[in-house]
């Protein structure tokens, strides 16, 4: 992003500032000088109606902090420069009087000027720090704007390639940027898990192997007590019960030796129900609905249909369902909830054809 533009220099430029009067209490000099000053900053100025304004506007502060390190050493930069090209011309490029005086009288204001700088030293360098710290804050936000457009255009590219997504609102939770196949193995899915509820013990199900169960028994004894600290310990790979009394452990197993029978794979309940059982006009009054979203995932995976059961002592037992896709779940489901879902996905699916 160099600027290479040059800015030409006419004659009328060079020529010595008429003599004002005093201007905020400074020499004459000195109002030439910050009138000089004025003009080279505008030469600097960033065109915010560019088509990447930002990008002018960080390019030209870093221009300006070059400019004001050359203020910073004006004699080492371009003086001894300026004034030997000076002399040279004088001797023999044989210019006429009224040129001489005016190229006598511009070296003349660059040396005030350059004298003016070094007095002012701790105000260029302040400024040369000011740019140099707005450059690097630019340099962060225009990265930040590059980013953004990266990622907009990624976006982009996945809505062409994965074509409309759709958000799901179940209840008071929605599944955004979903795509059409995965609604269509939403729906699938869904039927096969509804198909599972009417014989819950007879399907195939994953296994996942059986891990050794260790059993442990403490026994300590306080020299300042007569009771003695019995607890048991249970632990597999899954999960560990560390420091239980007897009757804690006994309890403990005697609840889901309770629990497996009802609903483990290989329990005594029977089950017989039919989809009838749950007709469209009883159905739970459930909000669902499914409309095009623009929204992109974070993840994309496979529609994924869950099921809890949770017992505790005294308490009802709690069946609940959840549906998840692209990693995002929906809220708690009864089972008629979740009919109610799938006849809608049904109706959804029909209307598209």
């Amino acid at each position: 992003m160099e600027n290479t533009e040059k800015h030409p220099v006419s004659t009328e430029a060079i020529q010595p500032e008429p003599k004002k009067e005093r201007e905020f209490n400074l020499t004459p000099s000195e109002s030439v000088f910050f009138s000089q000053l004025e003009r080279s900053l505008k030469n600097h100025a960033a065109d915010m109606t560019a088509p990447k304004p930002l990008e002018v506007l960080h390019d030209s502060f870093r221009r300006l902090g070059r400019l004001f390190i050359s203020f910073e050493r004006p004699w080492l930069v371009n003086c001894g420069i300026i004034q030997k090209a000076c002399a040279w011309y004088l001797a023999n490029g044989k210019p006429g009087e009224e040129e001489s005086k005016r190229l006598l009288e511009t070296l003349h204001g660059f040396t005030v000027s350059a004298c003016l700088l070094s007095e002012w030293n701790e105000l260029t360098h302040n400024m040369q720090a000011f740019f140099r710290t707005q450059e690097k804050e630019l340099k962060r936000l225009f990265d930040y704007e590059q980013e953004r457009e990266r990622k907009h255009k990624e976006h982009e590219e996945r809505l062409a390639a994965e074509g409309m997504g759709y958000c799901l609102t179940i209840g008071e939770g929605e599944i955004y940027g979903v795509i059409y196949p995965q609604i269509e193995e939403l729906y699938r899915v869904m039927g096969r898990f509804i198909e599972r509820e009417k014989a819950p013990f007879q399907c195939k199900i994953k296994d996942y192997g059986e891990y050794n169960v260790s059993i442990s028994k403490h026994v300590g004894l306080y020299a300042d007590r007569d009771e003695f600290d019995v607890n048991y310990s249970l632990d597999n790979i899954d999960a560990d019960f560390d420091w239980m009394p007897a009757g804690q452990l006994e309890k403990m197993v005697n609840a889901v030796s309770a629990f497996l029978k009802v609903y483990g794979e290989n329990g005594e309940r029977k089950i017989h129900w039919d989809i009838e059982d749950y007709p469209e006009a009883s159905q739970p009054d459930i909000v669902f609905a499914i409309k095009e979203d623009h929204r992109l995932p974070t993840f994309r995976t496979v529609p994924w249909i869950s099921k809890r059961i949770c017992q505790e002592e005294g308490g009802e037992t709690e069946i609940e369902y959840y549906i998840d896709v692209n990693e995002t779940h929906s809220q708690e489901l009864t089972f008629g909830e979740f009919v109610a879902v799938y006849r809608k996905l049904g109706e959804f699916l029909n209307n598209q054809q």
